[in-house]
């Protein structure tokens, strides 16, 4: 499948495109059908080497940095990443030189909080081993980020994302508009249509190596 290379100079709408799973039942060959297609996704994010990591991560923040909305945005949130998800470090490194104030999650009972980094030393690991902002630090509420930059396992051109199964961003960006979120992945994450269930959180615009996709998820 191609990507489709759209660079926006506009904050650019679309109709929102609705939920597959109607009426909040859950659809259990829907669970399924997520969990195969998360496993071989990360077979195959898994046998990237870190020099491939490093070069796709350099291209998809130098796409990104393209972007009116990057450019404009004062608060973003950023991720840390794990198991060769793409790298967010230059795009810490940018923003701060940017004036930009960075956010990363933190996980808090069910839901994620945002706190404020102004270094990325200040990270320690938390719960599943993934790197966050101290307790004490400075944190936001979700409706005051200009842009939310997630991570996943896999996306489709809906703006449909598939995470590691905890819900986490899902809960926390309940009320957030598709439009500032935001999902890094590598070309081969982008899929055509993955499975879904009522509440998936969706992106409204995908940063590959290969170019920037608005999607059908991003009004």
């Amino acid at each position: 499948m191609s990507n489709r290379r759209i660079f926006l100079n506009s904050f650019d709408r679309q109709q929102p495109v609705s939920n597959v799973s109607a009426f909040g039942v859950k659809d259990y060959k829907g669970i399924e059908e997520k969990r195969k297609v998360r496993a071989a996704l990360l077979v195959t994010r898994s046998h990237l080497n870190l020099v491939q990591v490093i070069k796709k991560s350099k291209k998809i923040s130098a796409n990104l940095f393209t972007l009116e909305r990057f450019i404009r945005a004062s608060r973003i949130a950023l991720y840390s990443p794990i198991k060769n998800e793409v790298k967010t470090e230059a795009i810490f490194k940018t923003a701060k030189q940017c004036g930009k104030e960075v956010y990363f999650p933190r996980v808090q009972n069910s839901i994620l909080e945002f706190h404020k980094v102004d270094d990325l030393g200040e990270l320690m690991p938390g719960k599943f081993g993934i790197a966050e902002p101290s307790f004490y630090s400075t944190n936001i509420r979700v409706k005051y980020l200009d842009m939310i930059i997630v991570p996943g396992v896999a996306f489709d051109l809906l703006g449909r994302r598939l995470g590691y199964g905890k819900g986490y961003y899902d809960r926390s960006l309940i009320d957030v508009e598709n439009e500032r979120v935001l999902g890094l992945a590598f070309s081969f994450q982008v899929l055509s249509r993955i499975p879904a269930e009522l509440g998936d959180k969706r992106v409204g615009m995908l940063i590959t190596e290969n170019g920037i996709i608005l999607t059908q998820g991003g009004g």
